[in-house]
């Protein structure tokens, strides 16, 4: 009995390496590079299924650098951004054609960080209508976006092969949905007198227009195993 049972762990011991085996070898590793931002990507290309893939990154882009805007009779605006963004997405590639090339893809990416925040302030003052306003009556303004968590996604993309099946370069371009937004602002100075709070409804259903992000995705993997080129039928 004690060795029926040592033979019987022997042979899913070895069935689980042998499987392991395999899933490395359809296992890619890369780095995508797109609109959201840069960051390390998975893929999973299963032999026993040509036709689907399985792609999953996290991405991150950020940016603070001031920004001075130059208005007329020489007054100016100055916007402090801090714009912080890391996201993680999830794939599904379906590859319509025997060559695997061309590729269909949707899946969902999740803001795991998302800062949209703007500071105006001014050394200068301003000229709105005709009425100059002051430094110290400007004050500061800090505005704020925050879209949905979760992000669903549809495009299409091509894997091109740059070395012996191995290096591959994929490009995709897709749209995600961002979401509803929704106005985080808040003021000290001349705003104080205007009915801006009035208008943030109004405001986030114009915003709602730009719900649909173009997503541009380079990346670059390498296979562990080599991916098998498609044979050509005979005639």
């Amino acid at each position: 009995m004690k060795r029926f049972s040592l033979v019987i762990l022997f042979c899913l011991l070895s069935t689980a390496v042998i499987m392991g085996q395999k899933v490395y070898q359809d296992i890619g590793l890369g780095i995508s590079a797109s609109s959201m931002g840069v960051g390390p990507e998975i893929s999973y290309y299963p032999q026993k299924y040509p036709q689907f893939g399985i792609r999953f990154h996290w991405v991150q882009f950020g940016f603070n650098d001031s920004v001075h805007i130059n208005l007329a009779d020489k007054k100016s605006l100055d916007i402090k951004p801090t714009i912080q963004k890391q996201v993680g997405a999830l794939y599904l590639d379906y590859f319509p054609f025997k060559k695997k090339r061309w590729h269909l893809f949707g899946g969902v990416s999740y803001n795991l960080k998302q800062d949209y925040l703007f500071n105006i302030t001014t050394k200068t003052g301003v000229s709105l209508g005709g009425i100059d306003i002051e430094p110290t009556d400007f004050g500061s303004i800090n505005l704020g976006i925050k879209w949905s968590d979760w992000m669903p996604a549809l495009g299409f993309g091509y894997l091109g092969n740059l070395y012996k099946n191995r290096l591959l370069l994929g490009i995709d371009f897709g749209l995600s949905y961002m979401g509803s937004p929704s106005l985080q602002v808040s003021y000290e100075g001349f705003l104080e007198t205007t009915t801006l709070d009035e208008q943030i409804p109004k405001l986030e259903r114009n915003i709602r227009n730009y719900s649909y992000y173009p997503n541009l995705n380079f990346q670059l993997k390498y296979l562990l195993g080599k991916k098998e080129t498609p044979k050509k039928e005979s005639l």
